[in-house]
């Protein structure tokens, strides 16, 4: 069974806490070549495609406090949380709460055996839909 069939349809973004968006936003575009995606952009949050890989990105997320402590969360873009979270926790997994984060955006997490964070995200109405996650 392929991860599809359990959670839908989906794009990938790895979440990266940090302490200085711009700051960040600058290193990520620059030093790594990342490409900018302001249509994800609130005050919180930038998030950059990786060139050459569909469906895929980085998230960068202003939380200080999470900064080098391991705050880095692997992501699943889902067009319908409820469901992918219900097609996980039927295949065994313990997925947490279906939280509103803001601006239109909710979140669920789970963890690995060895309590790995990853989790699951979707977009607000005004977002762009899982298939344009990963195109600038």
């Amino acid at each position: 069974m392929a991860l599809k069939d359990i959670i839908g349809e989906y794009a990938f973004v790895a979440k990266v806490d940090v302490s200085d968006i711009d700051k960040s936003a600058a290193w990520y575009g620059g030093k790594l070549g990342l490409v900018h995606d302001p249509r994800f952009d609130t005050p919180t949050w930038r998030q950059y495609n990786v060139p050459g890989l569909a469906r895929a990105a980085i998230g960068l997320n202003l939380n200080p406090g999470g900064v080098g402590s391991g705050g880095a969360v692997s992501t699943f873009v889902v067009a319908n949380i409820q469901l992918a979270r219900k097609g996980l926790i039927e295949h065994g997994v313990e997925v947490g709460p279906v939280m509103d984060v803001g601006h239109g955006v909710l979140l669920a997490f789970f963890k690995d055996p060895d309590g790995n964070s990853l989790g699951l995200r979707q977009n607000s109405a005004q977002h762009p839909a899982v298939a344009e996650v990963g195109k600038a």
